[in-house]
């Protein structure tokens, strides 16, 4: 059901932003220019989220994304702070690639995500996460 629901709201996205009005033509001079790498995200993305819920395990991840492409996630498990790890994101269409660089040994790791109001939704092969938007 909520695959569902993410898959309408990307659509309904999508479809948003098809009815936007038509940008103004470039000149030729300024087409030819080369393009500048912009690092760009979801404007509702960079923030901090929590986990929804702690689950069995009682663990709560708290996700810091930064609108400069840097991110911290740190966790509490069972009360007591389990750490804190850093590192850097970028979004390539409806996935984020995060590439952690300290705190443990380096990694990289993509997922699928989703924003619902308030809600950021997570998803990889070993299923779906879900976090609050706290600010």
């Amino acid at each position: 059901m909520k695959r569902w629901l993410c898959l309408i709201l990307i659509l309904g996205l999508l479809t948003a932003v098809g009815c936007s009005e038509a940008a103004p033509s470039e000149s030729l001079e300024e087409s030819s220019a080369p393009p500048e790498t912009v690092f760009s995200v979801p404007q509702d993305l960079p923030g901090v989220w929590v986990s929804a819920s702690e689950g069995q395990l009682m663990l709560t991840e708290t996700i810091t994304f930064y609108e400069n492409g840097d991110l911290t996630v740190s966790g509490t498990y069972q009360g007591s702070d389990s750490g804190t790890i850093y590192g850097t994101y970028y979004v390539d269409n409806d996935q984020i690639i995060c590439d952690i660089t300290a705190g443990t040994t380096p990694f990289k790791v993509t997922y699928t995500f989703c924003i619902d109001g308030r809600e950021l939704i997570l998803s990889d092969a070993e299923g779906e996460a879900h976090y609050l938007r706290t600010s």
